[in-house]
């Protein structure tokens, strides 16, 4: 298929899951007075917004996966004008269905009339202990947080479907053949074996990288464990070419985060076969 009509269907795939998710906020609003796209945390964070346009750009990247599509700059300009814009229609939704004593908003209000009415009356309240107080001519700099928040959850979902590895010449998304985790108490014992791995990978010696970093550690987490290295390995379908991503973390209370100035990827330069064979386990 065309790299263009994949794009087109892409766009409305995303396309698709904004309006769906749209009318979804907005019936949640006039239904159960409950506008999640308008929290914003300390009238700065507009974390509902970017939270509804998480949902709402969702369709471009299972669309993106679908067709294997890898999105360029163009696809990223759309997407954010896209999300940016599900503010105004959210509100042109809210506008076609609101009534006043039975009559609808619409017969005695145009729509721009009504949206500056609504931004300008907006009711905020900071936090739980204090009161609420209308919003007067800052509901402009309101709906610019919302927009803004609409518009950053679709840039996050374009970086998503950016950073899984992809094989330009083939035109797919590369497939995951195994994990490797190992767990280390220091960071000096993590950062040997990073540079272990990539020096060996350096050098084209791929296979000897990943058995040296299973005999690196140990394969299991206890309570001195801070520190943990998992290399990952894909591999493209159609002309085996191969990809090594080795992601080192360090343990903060429960959660692992990555420690991205030691993180190691590179494609191989030649299909090492007997990957295929190794137990991944560990």
């Amino acid at each position: 298929m065309d790299r263009l009509i994949k794009g087109f269907i892409v766009t409305l795939f995303g396309i698709a899951t904004t309006v769906l998710t749209a009318f979804g906020l907005v019936y949640l609003e006039l239904r159960y007075d409950c506008a999640i796209y308008g929290f914003v945390y300390g009238f700065v964070l507009p974390f509902g917004a970017f939270l509804s346009g998480l949902v709402a750009a969702s369709g471009y990247f299972f669309g993106s996966r679908l067709l294997s599509y890898l999105p360029k700059r163009s696809m990223l300009v759309i997407m954010m004008v896209v999300s940016g814009a599900n503010f105004f229609f959210i509100y042109w939704l809210k506008y076609c269905y609101l009534t006043v004593d039975g009559e609808p908003v619409r017969n005695f209000m145009t729509y721009p009339a009504y949206l500056a009415f609504a931004l300008t009356h907006t009711n905020f309240k900071p936090d739980q202990f204090s009161d609420s107080f209308t919003l007067g001519w800052a509901g402009y700099g309101y709906g610019v947080l919302l927009i803004l928040g609409f518009a950053f959850g679709g840039w996050c979902i374009y970086n998503l479907v950016r950073s899984r590895p992809y094989c330009e010449e083939c035109g797919i998304y590369l497939k995951k053949m195994g994990k490797q985790t190992r767990y280390f108490v220091r960071r000096e014992q993590l950062v040997d074996s990073v540079a272990a791995f990539k020096a060996l990978t350096g050098r084209g010696e791929f296979l000897k990288a990943v058995n040296e970093h299973a005999g690196t550690g140990t394969n299991r987490a206890d309570d001195s464990t801070g520190y943990c290295s998992v290399v990952d390995v894909k591999e493209c379908k159609r002309c085996g070419k191969q990809w090594f991503e080795l992601i080192p973390k360090q343990r903060v209370n429960k959660s692992w985060n990555e420690i991205r100035e030691l993180k190691v990827s590179t494609f191989s330069t030649e299909r090492v076969q007997a990957l295929e064979e190794m137990t991944w386990a560990g």
